[in-house]
């Protein structure tokens, strides 16, 4: 299969994916105007770089820059942070990334080679995630996150299928996203794990086929890149916070020094980058170690997440007398998410009875398949408090691994030239039904997305079997 990167022959499903994206995260982006699950936090941190004065969190800087960035831009007024307002303007930053997710998983899943049907579904599946719709409407990283690991792995694949100055091209941009990834929160990482395991293979695969120069070249780019990208995030982190702040509290006496408006500051103090770099790594993960004591009503255990069974309440606005209530809830569309399971366990079946075989597709499982594993195993050896939105990753590698798995039961996956015919019209009624269902569920559960007013009874019905934390 051959994919045509450019802009100007991209077929119409996807421009007509990116303007349902754009659509359904910026709709109504600013309302509610009050502050919504941890926004307070990330407006909290956003606001310091305009003061200068220095914080510590849990997670790398790059979000909260580019939530202050965006401030800086929107023209954001100081009363909007000092004075406990909201600021939603910053939801523009997460809306983005949310919309830009769909076009790239699109694209992703054709690099892996799936058909326009698959990979119309797929996408489709994506935009049609009631929780990833509702992660992409507030100030939270968990979407610029999920887009820049995303993005690092599509280039990557992209750059596996090019060659010369082209694959150089891919593979920077890859390098530089998956920093970007790991400078927003560190299980960003895994981006880069996936890329790197694949790299080796490839490398091994092609043995000396390829200079040795050429191997070690590539492999120095995918290494130093990340680290410049992170160690930069942090770079201007620290030159953005020369002032004393809640957070200097947490840091040694040398690097208190180094601050202006503490009472240990002194001018002729130093601290090497390196130094800043590694004491606030010690705390962040001493931060790390201590909440993992500390119950959190909304969190929920790790195994839990495929199922989708605990969605997290992000905001109530008070409803009318007759007990209506606006509700902004986390939560997977039911439909998609138990569908995906079964999907996957009817088609293991299949395979393990030898009903279909995975044949071309074989590599592109695989892939799919490692990187589940390694965007959800490391969450069962963490103990503190983890919640629904860290399945965010290997979801959208689950749900690429239904659509391909779909493809081959039903024979979507085969264009033979036609892109929209299909085997029989058993396979188009399951294709077309599949659609139906995810939508209609996505529109049923819509109010709880966007926070529509909702009587008790209608309240009940999207909740019933869902336990809310």
């Amino acid at each position: 299969m051959t994919v045509d990167r450019s802009w100007r022959t991209a077929p119409p499903e996807l421009w007509v994916l990116s303007a349902l994206a754009l659509l359904t995260r910026s709709w109504r982006l600013f309302s509610p105007g009050a502050r919504v699950w941890d926004e307070v936090h990330f407006e909290e941190f956003a606001s310091r770089y305009f003061s200068g004065s220095y914080y510590v969190d849990v997670h790398p800087p790059l979000g909260k820059l580019l939530f202050a960035l965006a401030a800086w831009i929107a023209g954001v007024p100081a009363a909007a942070f000092t004075n406990a307002a909201s600021a939603p303007q910053l939801r523009l930053v997460p809306a983005l990334a949310g919309a830009l997710l769909i076009p790239t998983f699109w694209w992703f899943l054709r690099e892996l080679g799936a058909s326009r049907k698959v990979a119309l579904l797929g996408a489709a599946l994506a935009l049609l995630d009631n929780g990833l719709l509702v992660q992409s409407r507030f100030v939270l990283m968990d979407m610029v996150l999920l887009w820049f690991g995303l993005a690092s792995v599509t280039l990557f694949l992209a750059a596996r299928r090019s060659d010369g100055v082209a694959r150089w091209g891919w593979l920077a941009g890859s390098a530089v996203l998956a920093g970007a990834a790991a400078a927003t929160k560190w299980t960003g990482l895994s981006a880069l794990g996936l890329i790197g395991l694949t790299w080796l293979l490839d490398a091994w695969r092609r043995g000396a086929r390829v200079s040795l120069r050429r191997t070690v070249a590539e492999g120095a780019l995918l290494a130093a890149l990340p680290v410049a990208v992170y160690l930069g995030s942090f770079a201007v982190h620290f030159a953005l916070l020369p002032n004393d702040g809640i957070g200097v509290r947490m840091m040694s006496p040398a690097f208190a020094a180094t601050r202006h408006g503490n009472p240990a500051f002194r001018a002729d103090a130093r601290l090497s980058f390196v130094s800043e770099v590694v004491e606030l790594h010690g705390v962040m993960l001493r931060v790390h170690r201590e909440i993992a004591t500390v119950a959190q009503p909304a969190a929920s255990p790790w195994y839990t997440w495929p199922i989708a069974k605990h969605r997290i309440q992000f905001w109530v606005g008070v409803g009318d007398t007759n007990g209506d209530a606006r509700h902004i809830e986390l939560l997977g569309n039911p439909v998609l998410w138990y569908g995906i399971l079964g999907v996957l366990a009817l088609f293991a079946a299949a395979l393990a009875l030898g009903r279909v075989r995975a044949g071309p597709q074989r590599g592109a499982l695989a892939f799919l398949a490692v990187g589940y594993v390694m965007n959800y195993a490391p969450f069962a050896f963490i103990t503190r408090p983890m919640y629904l939105y860290h399945y965010n990753t290997a979801w959208l590698f689950s749900a690429a691994l239904a659509v391909f798995a779909l493809g081959i039961l039903t024979g979507w996956q085969n264009d033979d030239g036609a892109p929209w015919m299909f085997a029989s019209r058993r396979a188009r009624a399951l294709y077309v039904g599949a659609f139906a269902a995810v939508v209609c569920s996505f529109v049923f559960f819509a109010p709880l997305s966007y926070g529509w007013q909702l009587d008790p009874n209608a309240m009940a019905r999207r909740t019933l079997l869902l336990e809310r934390h």
